[in-house]
């Protein structure tokens, strides 16, 4: 046998025990996963380990070596993996956001924020809105849906992500066939309108809820565009207790109150009207000049709602009263012993901070 054939048998002989070496001892044999909720470890093991070359660390190993999305998981938004050994690796993943679901033939077919379906699923996730009024077609996995009025998918992602965002997670969101929504929030309904403003609205939203949670009503955001138009909130009368109804006596006791100190303020201003006719109307003066000025604002502008369930935004205190930006007392709203303001709906409010104080 010549040198060089004798050098090359050799060298076949190095590579054959390399290769050996490598595809017997760079087995995965051990697979940690991380980052995975609603799918379990072996699901996405077998998914993408699933052939020869899967099954060795350094190839796997060097596929995954940055973040990127996997063909053989498509729920998975991306993937990758760290060799820890020669025959054990850890997989990074991320799962498809879901920011929506609708309900097709008793499954729930939940959506990501491309409008495209990642499970159809008995099974409802706590923290997802639920859509409803809408038609969709028959949904297949990871295609976009496609709904039966195509206008409406983007309106459907619009709000879905919005509340997601939010963490405001209602009961449903519905949808009439003039496309106007309806939140439903426990006892709460809440009427946003059109796809108009949608986030200032849920943004306002998030504001308000707090102060109405718990109430039985509807609050009424069609008309809002985030330029200090009115916010209603109608309580269902059909609906209220005894106690409701205590309550309202006691706000109209309090609201006597304020007009008989208001009464007693106007009395005050007679008198000195009348010692001014007297002839002391000089040292009056300066007393009328003071009424005639505005009310000097005490607090910074805070939201109460008045007798008539309206959302005021510029509510401050001054002199004892709640008051809006012209001085005008808003009616259902009081000061209390405490200091903070009680409105119409006996929300009480740190006057100083405008946050709830109860």
């Amino acid at each position: 046998m010549s040198r060089g054939i004798r050098a090359i048998a050799i060298l076949v002989g190095v590579l054959g025990a390399a290769a050996a070496i490598v595809l017997g001892v760079f087995q995965i044999r051990s697979i940690d996963v991380r980052g995975n909720e609603r799918y379990s470890a072996e699901q996405i093991r077998d998914d993408l380990i699933y052939d020869f070359k899967t099954r060795n660390t350094l190839y796997f190993s060097w596929k995954y070596r940055s973040e990127q999305p996997a063909a053989d998981a498509p729920y998975l938004k991306s993937v990758q993996a760290v060799m820890l050994s020669p025959a054990s690796v850890r997989i990074i993943v991320k799962e498809g956001q879901l920011v929506g679901r609708v309900q097709y033939e008793n499954s729930n077919v939940y959506y990501d924020p491309d409008g495209v379906v990642q499970e159809i699923t008995d099974t409802i996730y706590a923290g997802i809105p639920l859509v409803t009024g809408v038609e969709i077609e028959p949904p297949q996995l990871y295609q976009r849906m496609v709904t039966k009025n195509g206008s409406l998918l983007r309106t459907m992602l619009n709000i879905t992500q919005l509340l997601i965002k939010s963490e405001l997670i209602p009961d449903s969101v519905t949808f009439d066939a003039s496309q106007n929504m309806v939140l439903r929030l426990g006892p709460v309904t809440v009427l946003l309108g059109q796809d108009e403003y949608l986030e200032e609205k849920i943004a306002n939203l998030v504001s308000i809820y707090p102060q109405v949670e718990g109430e039985e009503g509807t609050l009424n955001m069609e008309g809002f565009t985030g330029r200090n138009e009115a916010i209603t909130f109608k309580a269902d009368s059909a609906d209220q207790t005894p106690e409701t109804e205590s309550q309202e006596g006691e706000t109209g006791s309090e609201q006597d109150q304020n007009q008989s100190q208001q009464d007693s303020l106007a009395g005050e201003g007679a008198e000195g009207q009348a010692t001014a006719e007297d002839g002391s109307a000089e040292a009056e003066a300066p007393d009328d000049t003071a009424q005639e000025e505005e009310p000097q604002n005490t607090s910074t502008p805070f939201m109460v709602f008045d007798s008539s369930g309206t959302l005021r935004y510029d509510a401050h205190v001054s002199d004892g009263q709640v008051v809006d930006s012209y001085g005008n007392p808003i009616d259902g709203c009081y000061v209390n012993e405490n200091g903070n303001v009680v409105d119409a709906y006996w929300n009480e409010i740190d006057p100083a901070t405008g946050q709830l104080a109860q």
